[in-house]
């Protein structure tokens, strides 16, 4: 048996809306699972936070499912805490970037292994928390972050996506040698360090797992998933994927996040 790599987004890809796991997707990954086969979730949200959100699904406490989190830039396994690998912001152009942001008046939050940070609990951060069931230290500067090593960035506008746009464009050229910024949702505009992302996570895995990258397959449905789907060998886009994402995807499932699209995946690519 040719072991593979199954790399999956959570929200609107393995997650029902209801952030529930379909029967039909259960049952699929517990037979790749079984058969030796390798999960790796992909996502951006922060390790501590996955381990919580996914406790509950005991298919998840096995040897072969891994943890890419923080879009991709930090990798574990599942049943640990031991770091297979992390990348971090360079400290210095991430402080001024949260003084910009700070400065306009933004919702914004700062994010290290196991801590999420920001500067202000307005109707945007707590919209955050109560979807994001995290938990997040208010700070008065920037400063504060002074040597910490930061995954990631997020600026967070609930109401007008055309705020985050703009932000992004007034500080492209500045902030593009040190980092790669996206949409992970049209509310979230997020930033990581240049030359990581949820596709280098991946491909940083195969490596050390020692599986070819012709042997992964990757499933999600944001614009943020455009550099696994890209990566893998294998790129799947669930029907209720952004257009921006098929037009990447080497697939494109019939079903949809809530009716089995990771295990019509799963089953056209690992147990075939």
């Amino acid at each position: 048996m040719t072991k593979k790599i199954l790399a999956v987004d959570l929200d609107d890809t393995l997650f029902t809306d209801g952030k529930g796991i379909c029967k039909a997707n259960m049952d699929a990954l517990n037979q790749m699972l079984d058969m030796g086969h390798i999960l790796a979730v992909d996502t951006g949200r922060p390790t501590h936070v996955m381990k919580k959100l996914l406790k509950k699904f005991e298919i998840f406490d096995r040897d072969n499912v891994y943890l890419l989190g923080y879009q991709g830039t930090v990798g574990t396994k599942a049943i640990d805490d031991e770091l297979l690998f992390g990348h971090y912001l360079e400290n210095e152009p991430a402080l001024r970037f949260l003084g910009y942001a700070k400065e306009a008046g933004l919702s914004t939050l700062a994010f290290e292994y196991g801590n999420i940070y920001s500067f202000k609990r307005d109707i945007n951060i707590e919209k955050y928390a109560q979807v994001s069931k995290e938990t997040i230290t208010i700070i008065d500067s920037p400063n504060e972050l002074a040597g910490h090593n930061l995954t990631k960035m997020m600026v967070i506008d609930f109401d007008d996506s055309d705020v985050l746009f703009d932000f992004q464009a007034a500080h492209k050229q500045e902030f593009a040698p040190y980092f790669e910024s996206m949409f992970s949702n049209v509310a979230f505009l997020e930033y990581i360090g240049r030359d990581t992302n949820k596709g280098s996570g991946l491909v940083e895995l195969a490596k050390k797992l020692d599986i070819p990258i012709e042997d992964t397959v990757a499933c999600g449905d944001e614009r943020n998933d455009i550099s696994m789907i890209k990566a893998a060998g294998v790129g799947v886009a669930v029907s209720n994927a952004r257009d921006e994402l098929k037009a990447c995807a080497d697939y494109i499932t019939a079903a949809d996040n809530n009716n089995g699209a990771v295990a019509e995946a799963i089953h056209k690519f690992i147990l075939n």
